[in-house]
């Protein structure tokens, strides 16, 4: 008796000297601040197995970007392949993302030519379809020759691992693409404000908001065709052109940021200010091995997030603390050296995996 009484004296006394304003009001966690939790997402299509649903499954991933084939984008032909994915039998996944890569990535509409006019058209009605599907994003990225690397090179930086390179003074000796013309960056803009001032219409009706993806590597031109979106400030740019519509945001792609370094902007202070104001719709997390000169010079590998230069650590306490809960994930994996026994989708799980562990832990801290 006379311990219990001793010990509820002492713990008054500690009582007595915790401020008032933490023992009356504070939870444990800090509920003023609007910490986010990003969610990881899978990539998919309609050939995904289901061996690798059930794995995805087991990893703990709820959500998936779907990929539909040019022969999938009506409507009778999509919601079977929705369904699936929706009603999988070991529990269903919400659908982030809707795609298709000749639409996100078309030349015509990319490069004003023939036919862009129609390939809009079709956009449109693929537009449509995803909002009949309940899929609230889709992709775009003014990349007319896709991603550039450099081929033949071997890694410097991953232990064996093949991973995409990029050296710079092999790609500018690249010929030009696009059957040899030149494309400047006023012709480039000019086509992307073609483009949206016909589609967004159409978004907002359909309520399916575009996610736009930097050219990569980030660097003025790559191949005859002057670059879009090569540091933060194009981002700011195509936002004004659309009048601040919230149906274009941008795909975050941190490898981009990371491989343009200081000449793409920076990446903490870019994280809070887009994440604020609406326009991160979804993140690919990566890092790379450095960044390229601030002359757009250089040499970059893609690096396992825990491995390049950058503090990934760091960069998904910030999407935390800025509130993103959106989607997020690895977007590119190495390949194997023995695709069989280990393909790259179980990189690709082995990276998400690491990343999930970064969210845990950043949530964890900023709360």
């Amino acid at each position: 008796m006379i311990k219990k009484v001793f010990r509820a004296a002492v713990f008054a006394i500690l009582l007595s000297l915790v401020p008032w304003s933490i023992t009356a009001q504070a939870p444990l966690f800090n509920s003023n601040i609007n910490v986010g939790v990003p969610k990881i997402v899978w990539q998919v299509n309609s050939k995904t197995s289901d061996d690798e649903l059930k794995m995805v499954k087991q990893m703990g991933i709820d959500a998936v970007e779907l990929a539909f084939a040019d022969n999938e984008m009506a409507y009778e032909a999509a919601a079977p392949i929705v369904a699936r994915f929706r009603n999988f039998p070991e529990g269903g996944f919400k659908i982030t993302l809707g795609s298709n890569n000749g639409l996100q990535k078309n030349t015509a509409i990319i490069l004003g030519k023939s036919g862009r006019d129609a390939a809009i058209e079709t956009f449109k009605n693929f537009v449509i379809v995803l909002g009949r599907l309940d899929i609230p994003v889709t992709a775009i990225a003014w990349q007319p020759n896709g991603i550039v690397r450099t081929p033949g090179l071997v890694n410097k930086f991953t232990r064996g691992g093949k991973s995409s390179i990029a050296d710079m003074a092999a790609i500018v000796k690249m010929p030009i693409a696009n059957d040899g013309v030149v494309y400047s960056e006023d012709e480039m803009w000019a086509s992307f404000k073609y483009f949206i001032d016909a589609v967004l219409p159409t978004c907002e009706q359909a309520k399916v908001a575009m996610a736009l993806h930097p050219n990569d590597p980030p660097v003025p031109s790559l191949l005859g065709a002057a670059s879009l979106i090569y540091n933060s400030d194009d981002y700011r740019k195509a936002f004004a052109l659309a009048k601040n519509s919230p149906y274009l945001g941008m795909k975050m792609c941190v490898g981009c940021w990371l491989e343009g370094g200081v000449a793409f902007g920076d990446i903490l202070k870019d994280i809070d200010e887009f994440t604020k104001a609406g326009k991160i719709l979804n993140v690919h997390f990566r890092n790379v091995s450095n960044p390229l000169n601030p002359d757009y010079s250089g040499y970059f590998e893609e690096t396992l997030a825990q491995e390049g230069y950058a503090d990934m650590y760091a960069i998904m306490k910030q999407f935390v603390k800025s509130g993103y809960d959106g989607s997020i994930f690895c977007d590119h994996a190495f390949t194997s050296v023995n695709p069989t026994l280990l393909g790259s989708r179980t990189n690709m799980a082995t990276s998400n995996a690491y990343i999930m562990g970064l969210i845990t832990a950043a949530a964890s801290e900023v709360k």
